[in-house]
């Protein structure tokens, strides 16, 4: 009997999560193509695998079954892939990723030495752009993976968060004097702004997660907003918020170390708006060891970067 290979994966996605879905987001599908995949499946083999209610979905006997064994093979395949690809970054001794131009000072040095000492013979190609020409580089195969802010579902995309990271705003005392600690999106809409362009956020509100632009949050408070300047580097943002231009909306990392006096780092009110960082790859890519293990020292160094954040804002 000869089974198409994506109508098994597909099975395995939807019995493993327990619904159509989760699993059409996860394939980056419809839910209704799902469901056509799994009849031609039971069509084609002549059992019925899964049983379907108005709030779950679970495996048949002959499901749990079927689904143990694809499970295997999945496993014995991903492992066969990763050995090729080892065996390959083996010859060749070669590293190439992306990170986005806000996540990488202060943060590739430490990284980087620690990579040299664990891998000295493999050889590091750094490409610090912007999140847009980091995903097509991804998706050219011109570098393994990209270290960059949230990415949207993308059906040729895998995006692994690492952690999570808040948004603080950058007032400066001489400018903006009585300014509470914290602020809240009412105040936010009252005052002179500086925005970065097209910047994605996470709002978390009553246990929810909505991915609206930073704007677009902003406007939810009714005002009109006082945009005094929207830029592409939060660099620039920086420089601008410390000459007093606006109050400064920045991701937490993107903050120097070193701040001149009369600026202040202030916290944003209820609900929370932070911003996840993570890894894209290309789906079905596997990474070789050397740049698993690159991964994990950006995550630790990241983490450490954001020490004074509680230990549920760092994803494990």
């Amino acid at each position: 009997m000869s089974v198409n290979l994506k109508l098994l994966h597909t099975f395995a996605q939807v019995a493993q999560l327990r619904s159509f879905t989760r699993a059409a987001e996860e394939l980056g599908r419809t839910p209704s193509a799902i469901s056509m995949q799994i009849a031609e499946l039971e069509d084609q083999i002549g059992l019925k695998l899964l049983e379907r209610t108005t709030r779950s979905v679970n495996p048949t006997p002959d499901g749990a079954l079927l689904l143990e064994r694809v499970q295997n093979s999945i496993r014995s395949l991903e492992d066969g892939i990763s050995e090729a690809r080892d065996a390959a970054e083996r010859r060749m001794g070669r590293v190439v990723f992306g990170c986005a131009p806000t996540l990488a000072a202060g943060t590739l040095a430490p990284v980087l030495t620690q990579f040299r000492f664990r891998f000295p013979k493999v050889a590091l190609q750094v490409r610090e752009v912007t999140s847009n020409d980091l995903l097509n580089a991804v998706r050219q195969r011109e570098i393994d993976f990209g270290i960059t802010p949230f990415v949207q579902a993308k059906s040729d995309l895998v995006f692994k968060r690492l952690l999570r990271e808040p948004l603080v705003a950058l007032a400066s005392r001489d400018h903006f004097e009585d300014l509470p600690e914290t602020l809240s999106r009412d105040l936010l809409s009252r005052l002179p702004l500086l925005v970065m362009q097209g910047m994605p956020v996470i709002v978390l509100q009553d246990e929810r997660e909505t991915p609206p632009m930073l704007t677009e949050y902003l406007e939810r408070s009714g005002r009109s907003l006082n945009i005094a300047c929207s830029v592409r580097q939060a660099a620039t943002l920086v420089d601008l918020a410390t000459s007093g231009l606006g109050i400064g909306l920045v991701p937490k990392l993107a903050v120097p170390a070193q701040m001149p006096e009369h600026v202040r780092v202030l916290s944003l009110s209820e609900p929370e708006v932070v911003r996840d960082i993570g890894i894209a790859t290309l789906k079905g890519e596997v990474l070789s060891k050397p740049a698993l293990a690159l991964a994990g020292m950006f995550k630790s160094q990241l983490s450490g970067g954001l020490s004074n954040l509680s230990v549920s804002q760092i994803i494990s």
